[in-house]
């Protein structure tokens, strides 16, 4: 049996995986959800037997089906919306395919179609993904943190607080999407597990006078908030994410240029 090609890496994840869950949980839980490539054994082990599909198939027929899918899409935006709606349900197929078509979906799933789905964040809304800071919960933001596992559970941290996204400005709390896209990409090109990873927003406010006067808008409804009280905001994020993850690295991504030149060193 051949080694993985990121084994050697002191933090990799490789071998079995440990699973607490069964039935319908568990294929509601995108980490663990093979969908119809279970196996007969697990079927049985995992209470599946009658949630599933007679046949067991493989990996590749399965990316086989899904690629079908997301070629049956009108456009680049649904494709995008198909994809997320993939890895929402089934993480190990979502990668794969990835992997397989990197080259053909990689302006699908970042530049430059990614801006038009942050653009769209609060519209196309329909499963949370990641951790949502705001700053009138300063004092929450250790305990948010924390909830995403143990000082030795994650490997690499993307925060942004969305106001200068891929070149259409302000996105205020859609700016968690620049965070999940940038770590998709350091799972396919740098093989950093996506379940060791945490991407974050920092929800400070917007300035996009669009986001504030839609009714279906996600985050904070009020102007950015900035000098002191953004500083500290930052500040403690920081402070908390080195605290609970040691271990981890901070990547700051699409930051306004003046908070951007006086983030704190991680």
């Amino acid at each position: 049996m051949t080694k993985p090609k990121f084994s050697h890496l002191p933090l990799s994840t490789r071998g079995p995986i440990e699973c607490a869950v069964e039935g319908t949980v568990l294929l509601n839980t995108p980490y663990f959800n093979r969908g119809s490539a279970h196996t007969a054994e697990e079927r049985e082990e995992f209470n599946l037997t009658g949630l599933l599909p007679q046949s067991v198939q493989t990996l590749e027929q399965q990316v086989k089906r899904a690629y079908q899918q997301y070629l049956s899409r009108p456009d680049d935006l649904a494709k995008n919306t198909f994809l997320t709606s993939l890895k929402d349900q089934n993480a190990v197929l979502y990668f794969r395919l990835l992997q397989d078509h990197v080259k053909e979906m990689f302006s699908v799933v970042y530049t430059p179609t990614e801006g038009d789905a942050i653009q769209d964040f609060s519209r196309l809304f329909r499963r949370p993904e990641g951790c949502f800071l705001n700053i009138k919960n300063v004092d929450r933001i250790s305990h948010d943190l924390a909830q995403w596992g143990k000082p030795e559970d994650i490997d690499y941290i993307v925060v942004s607080d969305g106001e200068e996204i891929l070149g259409i400005g302000d996105q205020g709390v859609g700016g968690i999407l620049i965070s999940v896209a940038k770590l998709v990409l350091t799972t396919l090109c740098a093989g950093v597990h996506p379940n060791r990873t945490l991407p974050v927003v920092l929800d400070c406010g917007t300035d996009n006078e669009k986001l504030l006067n839609d009714d279906l808008y996600l985050g904070l409804r009020q102007k950015r908030v900035r000098g002191e009280e953004y500083d500290k905001f930052v500040d403690e994020f920081v402070q908390s994410a080195r605290k609970l993850f040691p271990k981890a690295y901070i990547h700051f991504e699409d930051f306004g240029l003046k908070n951007g030149i006086s983030l704190p060193r991680p």
